[in-house]
Parts: structure tokens; C-alpha cells; sequence
């Protein structure tokens, strides 16, 4: 059974621009990219290493409270539940990251 059929909810692709924050350093953001988001979580891409079981703040860029995709939601919050086990060895390329997430309305 592929990794595809185990999902609990339909996966949607989606890019978009994202402030990225850790919890454990709010001082400081980082660039993100949102690859695709489900009901239960979404993925993105940055250049910064985070582990599972991090701590994340994400701020949407393209925040619209009209539309209907996830820029819907101004952010999102929640724990890392994977990160690509052969992240790039170049600093400044970005790695995928899983995230399960709650949404935080406007």
C-alpha cells in the first residue's frame, strides 16, 4: 500500500509565501513555502533544519479572509511530523517539512 492511499484526507497542492517561526526562537523568522495542505496538515519548504517535534509558527504572506484555499487563514500553528530524512547539504537549499497543524482564524 503506497504512502499516498494511508492519508487521512485528500492532499491539495498549493504554493505560497510563508513567514516561518520557531517556537523556541520567536525572535526571529524565516522564509517558507507551502508545497500542499490537507485537512489534517500541510507541507512546506525552507532552508531552515527543524526536527520532529518542533514547535512552528506559520504566517501567510497572501492572507485574504475572502478566499477559499488556505491563505483563507492568516496562520497556523503546530508540530513537525516530518522533515526529508536526506536534507540537502547546501545550507540555503530548502528541505520538505511535514506539519500537523491547527488553523488560527483572522
Amino acid at each position: 500500500q503506497s504512502y499516498e492511499d494511508k492519508r487521512c484526507y485528500q492532499r491539495y497542492e498549493h504554493s505560497s509565501p510563508m513567514c516561518l517561526f520557531r517556537m523556541d526562537s520567536q525572535d526571529q523568522y524565516y522564509y517558507a513555502e507551502m508545497k500542499d495542505y490537507s485537512s489534517g496538515g500541510l507541507s512546506f519548504l525552507t532552508s531552515q533544519k527543524l526536527v520532529v517535534g518542533h514547535l512552528v509558527y506559520l504566517e501567510m504572506k497572501d492572507y485574504d479572509e475572502n478566499a477559499t484555499g488556505p491563505e483563507k487563514y492568516k496562520s497556523y500553528n503546530g508540530s513537525v511530523k516530518w522533515a526529508n530524512p536526506s536534507s540537502p547539504s547546501d545550507e540555503k537549499a530548502k528541505a520538505p517539512i511535514g506539519m500537523e497543524l491547527s488553523f488560527q482564524k483572522p
